[in-house]
């Protein structure tokens, strides 16, 4: 046998080790980090909004997050036609924001639902874990550090994270080798986008009211 044969041999070998019949079961991924997501105590996370979203008119948000639903950030808004840059406090029960100018304005914490709650993501009744588990038709497209499954995730789950879906979403999820979900992206049916990512789990987080 040739050595350009057996060069020809290993090749095809290692393609079928790394064919989509040897990937993990989508599914299972998914139910694992649904698992994991409903211990994560504080976690640091990102949110974009590609399209327009009637009952989200936040942009982008980036901040930091306790299990407990405390929360503090930043975030871009669109008011009044115009896309406004605030800062964030979600303690104690209230909602402390500050525009481009001025000082914080205190608001009861359910006026957070109004732009984006962001105490959402980690709430196990309707935040990460709840969409992950509640995913269907799970597969999966890469394995490795981290792992993609794409799955639907139903407009009732959906709707729990983020406001306002009337749909079922094809949903693509990213989660490491510790079942932690890396980043959720939702694809609507009017083409819009929700790109929600997480980092930083468990470490320390301390959400003070503004003085």
């Amino acid at each position: 046998m040739s050595a350009r044969w057996l060069l020809v041999c290993a090749l095809a070998l290692l393609t079928s080790c790394t064919s989509g019949g040897d990937l993990p079961d989508g599914a299972t991924l998914l139910s694992k980090s649904a698992e994991s997501m409903r211990s994560v105590k504080t976690v640091h996370f990102t949110v974009k909004v590609d399209g327009e979203l009637p009952d989200v008119p936040v942009k982008e948000a980036v901040g930091d997050l306790t299990s407990a639903g405390e929360s503090k950030g930043t975030a871009k808004v669109t008011f009044g036609g115009q896309l406004l840059s605030i800062e964030y406090v979600l303690t104690g029960g209230n909602l402390y924001f500050k525009g481009p100018t001025g000082g914080f304005t205190k608001l009861p914490a359910a006026f957070a639902g109004q732009v984006y709650d962001p105490s959402a993501i980690l709430n196990p009744d309707k935040g990460v874990a709840k969409v992950l588990a509640g995913a269907k038709d799970a597969k999966t497209k890469s394995s490795g550090d981290v792992s993609v499954v794409e799955a639907t995730v139903p407009k009732d789950v959906a709707a729990g994270l983020v406001p306002g879906i009337s749909a079922d979403v094809k949903s693509t999820f990213s989660i490491d080798k510790d079942n932690k979900l890396k980043s959720a992206l939702f694809e609507l049916p009017g083409g819009q986008k929700v790109d929600i990512g997480l980092a930083d789990f468990d470490k320390p987080v301390t959400v003070t009211a503004p003085a």
